[in-house]
């Protein structure tokens, strides 16, 4: 019973590596574990130690945002994979995972930030042809993630719920993302600079009171668009 759990440990650990080396820039261990709220040896010690033996709930999801991938492929045999059903009713919806983050629409929020102490992630269903209206790829591109502050007011408000598409990563054509930049995690107005070298995004809040400023394009992390947006009346 214990070996095929560990070979989808494995497989687990080896997606991690993946999507280390093929972000650009790549990520190292210490910045991943880092960006997840972790000392610097944390993934080093799971993918090479395997301590912990299956990574918390919150810190799947943590890192499964900051790579870009779907945190399903960071479960382990164990842990199992989340069954939907096979009714009529299960096969007409897609669920969308619910990120327990919340990406600042100001100064910046860091994923080290526990908001929410026991770190519950639920997902929302949603009619698969709705979804397919949107543009999106499935559930394993989407994502649900609550927006903090006013930056981006009045197209988003405090509170709002937002979805993202995960497999939207390039600034081209401009757009609202979630994104790393450089200092924590945001939503904001993208696009990218032309006649640049290095090449330079400008970074922009709707609301005036805040400033506009540019990074390097592999200064930030891109963690995808925003495609809707949800709000209580």
């Amino acid at each position: 019973m214990n070996r095929p759990r560990q070979k989808t440990t494995d497989r687990a650990r080896r997606r991690i590596m993946d999507a280390l080396r093929q972000a650009r820039p790549p990520i190292t261990l210490k910045q991943a574990s880092r960006a997840i709220g972790r000392n610097d040896a944390y993934l080093q010690q799971f993918l090479q130690r395997g301590t912990p033996r299956h990574l918390p709930e919150l810190v799947r999801h943590r890192l499964a945002a900051y790579l870009g991938i779907d945190q399903h492929q960071l479960i382990d045999g164990e842990s199992g994979m989340p069954v939907t059903g096979n009714s009529p009713s299960a096969q007409r919806h897609l669920d969308v995972p619910f990120l327990d983050l919340a990406a600042s629409a100001g100064a910046g929020a860091h994923l080290g930030d526990d908001r929410d102490s026991h770190g519950a992630t639920d997902q929302v269903s949603f009619p698969r042809h709705w979804l397919q209206r949107l543009g999106g790829h499935g559930s394993t591109a989407l994502r649900l993630i609550s927006i903090s502050g006013d930056s981006m007011a009045p197209k988003l408000e405090h509170d709002d719920l937002v979805m993202l598409d995960s497999s939207q990563t390039s600034p081209s054509p401009p757009g609202i993302f979630i994104l790393y930049d450089g200092v924590g995690l945001v939503a904001k107005q993208i696009e990218l600079i032309p006649n640049t070298d290095p090449q330079m995004l400008q970074i922009r809040s709707e609301n005036p009171a805040y400033r506009t400023y540019q990074r390097r394009i592999d200064e930030v992390h891109i963690i995808g668009r925003v495609v809707w947006f949800g709000r209580r009346i």
